[in-house]
């Protein structure tokens, strides 16, 4: 006989995590809670960064935080102070550990290091078919399995590699970054690095591609090399940490449940911003969303709200970025040179007005933009949708990708 719960969580990442703190700090704080996991969660496999412009409950996480962040190509070098804005790195193990801090004192949850295999509806909820074994409950909670790709939407992934270094001399100015530094060979796709600086000694390097699929394993290494090597001209230096993962990029419309009382969290539902990757700020809005539901006997929505007019803009990038990935650098070079990165970032969260961004995209290549609105919205558009009713008769299957929460940085 499966073991019964009033809540299941699938996936103990940030979303499952989050989702289970806000379930022991409130009102449901007597709920038999359990978390499924295949990993123990307990090693810096994952890195979360996010901007704010005031403090909040994960203050003391924060291992490092930047008030100076650039863009540069070969010609320019662009940003600058954030204003009021503070952007914020939180690492994986200082978030486990004070999560798992949190719920090793709450009797009524427990955890299981299994791997799940499917969910199915019943009659009192839901249940899920683990490597080892069968639960039920009142609802689950899925972040560890992705829907289907409709092949009517756009989708690429942010896939990156980055190496946590470590100089012999002092090589780094620790209150300013780079967000964005396009000084490298593009081959047909997007593909930019980032520097962010602990100290004098320590950083953070990544580089980042924007692209349908992942690079072999070597390019990546071969590629941060060069850039730590030729660009920041650092030849002795020691590589502490590794780390690499994909997020998917797409203006698909993540269902809000699998199956009733299967609820989508976290990428499964719809958590990431489709054109950065960014994800931590909304996971925890979504996780106290829910949980504010809960409460109140509603049926959880894990919607994450977006104006219709920013899902316009996801899209019309999305598919530049899908069809012309050689745009990419041109585009956003042209945003941080005539746009403060303060109201750059305001505007990924979503936060700006609409006389905001119409002086945002006036400074944009409008011609780059008006052909993405004619291959989403022209005659081409028939096929597409063609194919996409066509898919949707098919059974729906996980996406032959992990899900990566992971390095919410882009």
């Amino acid at each position: 006989m499966s073991e019964h719960y009033d809540y299941i969580i699938a996936g103990a990442g940030a979303a499952g995590l989050s989702l289970a703190c806000n379930m022991v700090d409130g009102a449901l704080s007597g709920a038999r809670i359990l978390l499924i996991d295949q990993n123990l969660k307990q090693s810096n496999d994952r890195t979360w960064c996010y901007w704010s412009d005031e403090a909040d409950d994960l203050e003391h996480l924060v291992y490092k935080s930047w008030s100076h962040l650039s863009f540069l190509n070969e010609a320019h070098q662009h940003g600058g102070d954030l204003g009021r804005l503070t952007y914020k790195m939180i690492r994986g193990e200082d978030f486990y550990a004070h999560a798992w801090a949190k719920l090793r004192n709450c009797p009524n949850v427990s955890f299981r290091q299994e791997r799940v295999l499917h969910y199915h509806p019943t009659a009192n909820g839901a249940g899920v078919v683990t490597d080892r074994a069968t639960y039920t409950g009142r609802y689950i909670f899925n972040s560890c399995m992705l829907p289907k790709p409709d092949p009517g939407s756009h989708f690429l992934l942010q896939h990156f590699a980055g190496w946590w270094i470590e100089t012999e001399m002092p090589s780094f100015d620790p209150q300013k970054g780079y967000l964005m530094d396009f000084r490298t060979p593009q081959k047909g796709s997007t593909r930019f690095f980032y520097l962010l600086p602990i100290d004098e000694r320590r950083a953070l390097v990544e580089y980042t591609v924007f692209s349908p699929s992942r690079l072999h394993a070597a390019e990546y290494q071969s590629e941060l090399k060069t850039y730590v090597e030729q660009l920041l001209g650092i030849l002795h230096y020691t590589i502490t940490e590794y780390e690499s993962g994909a997020i998917p990029m797409t203006d698909q419309i993540m269902p809000k449940q699998m199956y009733p009382n299967v609820i989508n969290i976290g990428t499964a539902g719809g958590a990431v911003k489709p054109t950065t990757g960014y994800a931590f700020s909304r996971i925890r809005r979504q996780a106290a969303q829910v949980c504010a539901q809960l409460e109140s006997g509603q049926y959880p929505d894990s919607t994450v709200k977006s104006p219709g007019r920013f899902r316009f803009y996801d899209r019309l990038l999305l598919n530049i970025l899908q069809t012309r990935g050689d745009l990419g650098k041109g585009i956003f070079s042209s945003l941080f040179r005539y746009t403060p990165i303060e109201t750059i970032f305001r505007f990924l969260a979503e936060g700006t007005k609409l006389q905001q961004e119409a002086r945002i995209f006036l400074r944009l290549p409008v011609p780059t933009f008006l052909k993405a609105v004619w291959r989403v919205f022209g005659p081409v558009k028939e096929a597409t949708e063609q194919k996409a009713a066509e898919a949707k008769e098919q059974p729906p299957v996980a996406w032959a990708i992990p899900v990566e929460d992971k390095l919410q940085t882009p």
